[in-house]
């Protein structure tokens, strides 16, 4: 059995996520099935017919949409082990990285997710503006050169590991060291998880009310229509609300009225110059760097 590590630093375990756990993000999906699973579970058809695969690949959108969910999802279907590392814990702790480099080696297959690479590699001179005077998401702290040189030793550490595919996570694309993202052998491919649509929020929806006990009035549509800039933890964080609503009604059904209450509580993660800000990012970026 793998040795599971109780820190906050890394984790190494066996995925328990599976696609369907995972609201919207059909395009992603289907990305990372391609760019992560196929690599290992189709590897020697793929080697035979001369195709490389990418040394990594960055997945990279706003936060709360399931990013993580995406990798560990990617290991489950290849029946690799998940290794799992908080970037932004890993600061300044450069010898807990190198373990969780060297258990996602003895533990291959594996797919070693890394976390916050916005963090551990920050581009000098970048600008966080989403608009005037929006500056959500930023780091608030960031690795020092010598900590970002080594990691990025690191990573070279893993070529030759063929049973270990390499995804990071970064919230904006444009933020991250441009030696992290354009070498060959570190995250040179991408996939984009762009800000969900009103369909997709729908979707998350369905997954998080599928335990609870609905009134008949219940529209999950307008529900998602009307949660415009949410993300994932922001639809999780209302359907949370709503039954807490409910139940201090001392109704046993969770109603439309407490969903759309809910809603007036809660402030969205995204706003409208940072939806249209990764779209911009998005269109700005080299497209080959998004095939495998």
């Amino acid at each position: 059995m793998h040795r599971t590590l109780e820190n906050v630093f890394y984790e190494v375990r066996q995925p328990r996520l599976c696609w369907d756990d995972i609201g919207g993000l059909s395009g992603p999906k289907a990305k990372v099935r391609e760019m992560v699973c196929l690599p290992l579970t189709k590897g020697e058809e793929l080697r035979s017919m001369g195709v490389t695969f990418p040394a990594g690949v960055m997945l990279w959108g706003p936060l709360g949409l399931g990013i993580t969910m995406l990798a560990e999802a990617a290991a489950r279907e290849a029946g690799a082990t998940f290794v799992y590392v908080s970037g932004q814990e890993m600061l300044g702790k450069a010898d807990h990285m190198e373990e969780a480099f060297a258990l996602a080696v003895r533990e291959a297959p594996s797919v070693f997710f890394l976390s916050d690479i916005d963090w551990l590699c920050p581009r000098a001179g970048a600008s966080y503006d989403w608009g005037p005077g929006n500056l959500r998401g930023k780091p608030p702290t960031f690795a020092d050169m010598a900590f970002t040189e080594r990691f990025l030793a690191m990573l070279d550490s893993l070529m030759g590991e063929p049973r270990v595919r390499l995804v990071g996570s970064c919230y904006r694309i444009d933020v991250v060291d441009q030696a992290a993202i354009k070498e060959k052998k570190r995250f040179n491919r991408k996939v984009f998880v762009p800000p969900p649509t009103a369909a997709e929020r729908r979707e998350i929806l369905a997954i998080y009310t599928r335990r609870m006990p609905l009134a008949q009035d219940t529209n999950l549509d307008a529900i998602a229509r009307k949660a415009e800039g949410c993300t994932g933890w922001d639809i999780e964080n209302l359907c949370r609300k709503a039954a807490i609503l409910a139940v201090e009604e001392g109704g046993g059904r969770v109603a439309l009225s407490h969903f759309f209450s809910a809603l007036r509580s809660l402030t969205p993660w995204l706003t409208p110059d940072m939806v249209e800000g990764y779209h911009r990012i998005f269109r700005e970026d080299c497209p080959h760097h998004y095939s495998f």
